[in-house]
């Protein structure tokens, strides 16, 4: 890898030439391929995926930052253990059989498409009728037979296909630059649930609040900071809040009042509970077992103000799109590819250090590049399709995986100073172009560390330290290059996802949920946190089970 013009200082002055990158006009788009027919036969049945036993660690993970990143960094070296790709006849060109990570070999899009209408047609006409359950361990087995079915592939074109991957970087795109991934737990449970995501299709979005069937009940300390102007009157978040009380505790300077709604936003006129005392601590306290609005309103000169509020939360326990959660083998990734024309070709890149994050924070809390450089194949993940020999990098790679009930959210991004601050803690056993990938993780929506460091010296514990709002307050866990747009550097991957399955925007989520759409404002996780489900950015294979049910709906006798 190498810096424009040969340093950092070139790096930082080479902000203001953002406009140059010729990248820019080749982002992924229409460019993106998903793993061929032809692909699988050569990648072969998808690598399993293990999980660890991290629910029964919860807690220690909730209020440890520092157990947070070392489960995480476990997690990262799993999905990217080498696999061998299945077809034997490359050993020659490459010396060995070569290998790819193991999300690489995972399902897409494509396969999913592939084995659903396999295994749908399989059913026969009355099996179809009756939506009778699928195998899809008989779908996984003949996926990778599924090019000898096809006559335009001969074993002679299939042979000169093989014949054009003869670098690593082609043995890298025969896993495609497709921009999601499923592990075959993920993969074999939406094949199951087949039926729901059909009806999921069909139906409109359940409430965000619902009272049945619950999980057992939780209590949550939830902080809510917040700068109150004289005379401004500011909606501060939502709880959804089990059976119990909801009490809402304000502290802070100046004069600020405390008004609670149970069911809406309170107002001026219109509220459940209203402290309005003549300093900013106040109190006060609702009925729960549904939406709690909390708001202040700025009765003196500013005031910087925190309210904690304590509640029982209760999860619904089936996701209405799924048949019941997404089990604990379930990993999804989500890979951020960008066109390569040219090695001269640059990539934006982004300081993350305590200083710079800081800055970002207390600006427009957006992703600004800050330099550009040109990394090879051996300084970031690249891949070369062998179908068209097109060239891409992947910059940036989010890794969700279901070893917790609300998961887990790790994501990976290409830096050009790759050992400092979310970089400094990662594990000797990462190696290769990943050596180059910082990371930051969280496991809920709420910081339970008091450790703004998370116990940490130098460089990534004043990273930490820059990102970290209190305890109790919104986590953070952001990419760079996957979180475009304003607000966006501050969020924290979870808030969004549980508004997967719904019709709100990455910009409505942004600008109309409290805190830029990082708090908590669901207890009905409809499609388990997957936008991919419904809508979800094409993937939407809710819309693809749809279409060959409607088919043989048609057709069928």
């Amino acid at each position: 890898m190498k810096l424009r013009n040969g340093g950092l200082v070139a790096l930082l002055l080479a902000s203001a030439c953002g406009g140059d990158d010729k990248t820019a006009d080749c982002h992924l788009g229409d460019t993106e391929s998903a793993v061929l027919v032809q692909d699988r036969k050569i990648i072969g049945p998808a690598a399993p995926y293990t999980p660890s036993d991290l629910a029964s660690h919860e807690e220690e993970l909730r209020t440890s930052i520092a157990a947070r990143r070392a489960a995480a960094w476990q997690i990262v070296e799993k999905v990217l253990a080498p696999v061998p790709l299945a077809d034997p006849s490359l050993a020659a060109a490459f010396g060995g059989q070569p290998t790819i990570p193991a999300w690489h070999t995972w399902y897409g899009h494509d396969d999913y498409e592939r084995i659903f209408k396999y295994l749908y047609r399989g059913l026969g006409a009355a099996g179809r009728a009756t939506r009778s359950a699928i195998d899809p361990a008989a779908g996984f087995a003949w996926n990778p037979t599924a090019l000898d079915e096809i006559p335009e592939w001969p074993e002679q074109r299939y042979m000169d296909y093989l014949a054009t991957i003869d670098t690593q970087d082609e043995a890298n795109g025969v896993g495609g630059n497709s921009r999601v991934g499923y592990s075959p737990g993920a993969m074999a449970h939406l094949l199951t649930s087949y039926e729901k995501l059909h009806q999921c299709r069909l139906n409109p979005a359940p409430d965000a609040f619902d009272t049945s069937p619950m999980k057992a009940a939780q209590a949550v300390e939830q902080a809510m900071p917040a700068s109150v102007a004289k005379c401004d009157f500011v909606q501060l978040g939502v709880v959804q809040a089990g059976a119990g009380k909801v009490t809402a505790v304000m502290k802070g300077d100046g004069d600020a009042d405390l008004y609670v709604k149970r069911g809406g936003p309170p107002t001026a006129l219109d509220y459940d509970c209203k402290s309005a005392g003549g300093s900013s601590a106040e109190t006060c306290a609702v009925d729960g077992d549904g939406s709690v609005y909390i708001a202040a309103f700025g009765a003196a000169d500013a005031s910087a103000i925190t309210v904690d509020v304590s509640y029982m939360t209760s999860d619904v326990v089936d996701p209405a799109c799924l048949d019941g959660e997404m089990t604990r083998d379930s990993v999804l990734v989500k890979a951020d590819w960008v066109r390569q024309l040219d090695q001269s070709d640059l990539l934006p890149v982004f300081i993350t250090s305590g200083e710079r994050m800081t800055s970002r924070f207390d600006s427009e809390s957006a992703w600004t590049p800050d330099g550009n450089a040109t990394p090879g194949s051996a300084d970031i993940y690249t891949v070369t399709l062998p179908s068209t020999g097109a060239k891409f990098r992947m910059p940036a790679l989010h890794i969700m995986s279901k070893e917790l009930d609300h998961w887990i959210w790790i994501t990976l991004w290409y830096s050009a100073f790759p050992d400092d601050d979310f970089g400094a803690d990662r594990p000797a056993d990462i190696t290769g172009p990943w050596r180059n990938y910082k990371m930051c993780v969280t496991t809920g929506y709420n910081e339970g560390d008091p450790d703004p460091r998370g116990g940490f010296a130098g460089s990534l514990g004043d990273a930490l330290a820059s990102v970290y709002r209190g305890p109790g307050a919104p986590t953070w866990c952001s990419n760079p290059y996957l979180e475009e747009g304003q607000h966006n550097a501050r969020t924290n991957c979870i808030g969004c996802h549980q508004q997967g399955g719904t019709d709100l925007t990455p910009e409505a989520i942004l600008s109309d949920q409290p805190e830029y759409g990082v708090t908590r404002t669901r207890n009905n996780f409809f499609t388990d946190y997957l936008w991919a489900i419904k809508g979800g950015g094409g993937e939407d294979l809710s819309s693809l089970v749809q279409a060959e049910i409607d088919y043989w709906d048609a057709t069928d006798p």
